[in-house]
């Protein structure tokens, strides 16, 4: 997002000669920043946004290859907790492409994708990968700004097709008038929102409305921009930019909600109402869920296989044999009330077939038929039908090729309780279902604040066989019903649940879902001898938030005996690298981004580098730590000889670990406790003729050291500074007013994008430092150093 110069736009549509209605609600638009993480400037947490004031956050930014790749997004699971919070206060979550970059207007990735179909799907299926990944609500497009209408053309069009066809939002940032490139915004028809960056006074907000009335642009679909960014965006600027967008727009979008500056409630009392609907975002049903089909091509090529129609993956898909007659169909688990049903096919998709539904995998009932389908995305909403399994069964194919579908997303209401039962919500408690024992002898355990980690199960144990040793007669369970406990979580974290099960139960199999999610897959019993050995099952929830949660056991096989759940919180992890700020010095493709190093995922993502020998892998623990420990989980391309090194500024690293006769797998190393922010793996020999290839990049920490710290603490010297900046917006000469320097460092300037542009040592007692940014391309900055931030707009 860049602030530009006033602007005063002649010859285009007055507003005294356009006709608005104010509307009973209002959207807003608030833009949450990926590095706000640890900046003394900013909220520092999803935790702290009022959701009640936003219709819509964009999550900014993901930044694109130039072939359309997207590695990673930074910070991750703030991204996770952020789409958590919002969609609990039914808020929409979008992630923002784009950005001002270093290399913004004219080479930006966007201009090249934009010349070259593969890279444009390449974008699409990158994006609609993260839509998946995080549930996201849709995809943002930053573009600044396109430098022709037929490159805006070549991929907004695909990417609305793509986005729309998910069932997900399309909304863009786009300059405030002609200039700027404005008019390269060719066709928005498919835009949902049009967030204008209009970051000057009343003057350039009254043109801006008008520039985007003349475009067509519905008055619903206007977000009128309001920047926070710098002091000088005053209280009354921003009543009198909401009370226009009351009349002539469809709402506020505000760059960036994060951020110490401006008065934010100007806007929220001026506009009244906010527009936050009451519908949850809807859950597929079938995400992660087994599948089983008919047939799979043989093809010694791709993996082709059923279990990558319901991964959440737009790049994977299954296919089947080259016949009419072929099916796949989803387990959810569970039996539900469909009512929509969502195929994504390949190219080679059914002209004709069948959705069915089952509650045995023997007897099917057809929910609908489909006949003379040509597109690609079927979208089957107001579906009635009940049942555990859903059936795509192809009658007739488009091509000579089987049936190929990327995804397979099933929809519906809750699951139906087995024998007439109901889901019993009590707060707090822990509670188990579906008794048969006329009301009486309800077992729950109470889960407060003060009772997070305690033992909960029923009051004498459950014998669902049968009412024996003392147990409660729920009946001859059968496969598909359930137990349900009313989990109300007090504490954020990771927890691990053990279900407890007799030794009859060998070899059956069950599961355990939360909130309506599958999160262990199945479990077999294990095979222990004797009725009176129970045997206990350890599965390791992903992080929860705060707040009530419906856990159900799910029985997949008939006359279980079943005793117990416990419900404990885990310590959390020690590992000061986890989900941090990472950087190496090459990748060997965008599929094996750095961030894959800190991501805690130790099999399945990864960093990779370029093929040489002196390689590294930095990250930046976000302040100073007492550091006494580096494991490195190689995968099989790893370092016969390497460093581990630290450093305070990221220019000065000093070796804390020489190996030289690495061995590869799980290497785990301990030196002197030292005080350092930055500690860096750096492989000087490899054992492969590829690069340095790390599933994950673990940092720990010294105890002793840091309780010593906390008993007492010492001032750290990053902390001292204190900067300002003058003039800001700048021109030609920055000059940067330091205080409080008591110690080298290193001062750096960001783009808005998260890329370092500039950066210089600091001598200590030094307390101003000119910059020359003539030659800058014009946006949003960030200054940096020690733990000081201050924003600063080049012109």
């Amino acid at each position: 997002m860049q602030r530009i110069k006033h602007l005063f736009l002649a010859g285009l549509l007055l507003l005294s000669g356009a006709s608005f209605a104010q509307v009973s609600c209002y959207n807003i638009v608030g833009y949450y920043p990926s590095w706000v993480a640890g900046g003394s400037a900013y909220i520092n947490s999803p935790s702290k946004v009022d959701y009640s004031k936003y219709t819509h956050i964009c999550y900014a930014f993901a930044i694109p290859g130039s072939d359309g790749n997207i590695g990673s997004v930074d910070n991750g699971a703030v991204l996770t907790d952020l789409v958590n919070r919002a969609h609990a206060a039914n808020v929409k979550v979008l992630l923002s492409i784009g950005g001002w970059l270093s290399s913004s207007p004219s080479n930006t990735p966007f201009e090249t994708i934009a010349n070259n179909s593969t890279y444009v799907n390449n974008l699409a299926n990158a994006c609609a990968n993260l839509i998946t990944k995080y549930n996201l609500d849709g995809i943002d497009l930053d573009w600044e700004y396109p430098t022709t209408k037929t490159k805006w053309n070549n991929v907004a069009t695909v990417l609305g097709a793509k986005f729309h066809g998910m069932g997900k939002l399309f909304t863009a940032a786009v300059s405030e008038s002609a200039e700027n490139n404005g008019n390269n915004y060719d066709n928005i028809t498919m835009l949902d929102l049009v967030n204008i960056m209009c970051y000057g006074d009343d003057n350039l907000a009254t043109n801006s409305i008008a520039y985007w009335t003349s475009r067509g642009v519905a008055q619903s679909k206007r977000m009128l921009g309001v920047p926070f960014y710098s002091g000088d965006n005053n209280t009354a600027e921003h009543i009198r930019k909401s009370n226009l967008a009351k009349t002539t727009a469809g709402g506020i979008m505000i760059w960036d909600i994060a951020t110490e500056y401006g008065d934010i409630n100007a806007i929220y009392s001026t506009l009244g109402n906010v527009c936050n609907g009451s519908t949850p975002v809807p859950q597929n049903l079938a995400s992660g869920k087994q599948v089983t089909v008919s047939s799979t091509e043989a093809n010694t090529t791709q993996n082709l296989a059923a279990a990558n129609a319901t991964d959440g993956n737009y790049a994977t898909r299954w296919s089947s044999g080259f016949t009419d007659d072929e099916w796949l169909y989803v387990d959810l688990g569970a039996s539900y009330d469909i009512n929509r049903v969502k195929i994504t096919w390949e190219a080679a998709y059914a002209t004709a077939y069948q959705v069915e539904v089952s509650t045995n995998t023997s007897d099917w009932t057809p929910v609908k038929s489909v006949s003379g389908n040509t597109t690609l995305v079927n979208d089957l909403t107001g579906l009635s039908g009940s049942g555990r399994y859903v059936r795509i069964h192809g009658i007739s194919r488009a091509t000579t090729y089987g049936y190929s579908i990327f995804e397979v997303e099933v929809y519906g209401a809750a699951p139906q309780a087995p024998h007439g039962g109901t889901a019993w919500a009590i707060p707090g408690k822990i509670e188990a279902e579906n008794f048969d024992d006329g009301g009486e002898g309800v077992a729950y355990h109470d889960l407060t604040a003060t009772n997070t980690q305690g033992q909960y199960r029923t009051a004498e144990g459950v014998d669902i066989e049968a009412a024996t040793e003392g147990g409660y007669n729920v009946g001859t369970i059968q496969t598909g019903e359930w137990l349900e406990y009313t989990v109300n979580v007090a504490q954020a974290g990771v927890y691990t649940l053990q279900a407890r099960v007799a030794a009859t139960a060998a070899g059956k199999t069950f599961h355990i879902e939360l909130n309506g999610q599958n999160i262990s897959g199945t479990i077999t019993v294990p095979n222990t001898a004797g009725w009176q050995t129970w045997a206990t099952v350890n599965v390791t929830t992903p992080a929860l938030t705060a707040g009530q949660k419906v856990l159900r056991v799910v029985f997949d096989s008939n006359e279980f005996n079943f005793n117990w759940i416990n419900f404990v919180q885990q310590a959390a992890s020690n590992n000061l690298a986890l989900n941090k700020r990472v950087w190496a010095s090459s990748i060997e493709t965008a599929d094996f981004p750095a961030a894959s190093a800190v991501d805690g995922n130790a099999t399945s993502t990864r960093w990779s580098s370029g093929y040489t020998d002196n390689e590294w892998l930095a990250v930046d623990l976000g302040s100073a730590q007492n550091v006494s420990r580096v494991v490195l989980k190689w995968e099989t391309a790893f370092a016969t000889s390497y460093t581990i090194e630290t450093s305070n500024d990221t220019i000065n690293w000093t070796v804390q670990k020489t190996v030289t006769a690495g061995v590869g797998g799980t290497e785990d190393l301990t030196f002197a406790a030292v005080n350092a922010r930055y500690v860096r793996v750096h492989g000087l020999k490899r054992s492969t003729p590829y690069g340095f290839s790390i599933w994950e990049f673990e940092v720990y920490g010294d105890a002793a050291a840091g309780r010593l710290a906390m008993a007492a603490p010492a001032k750290s010297i990053e902390n001292t500074f204190s900067v300002n900046v003058s003039p800001n917006p700048a021109t030609n000469v920055l000059n940067v007013q330091l205080k409080g320097a008591a110690q080298s460092s290193v001062l750096k300037v960001y783009s808005i994008g998260g890329q370092v542009v500039y950066q210089a040592k600091v001598n200590a007692n030094v307390n101003q430092l000119q910059v020359n940014v003539s030659n800058w391309p014009k946006g949003i900055y960030i200054i940096s150093i020690g733990d000081s931030r201050k924003k600063v707009v080049v012109e």
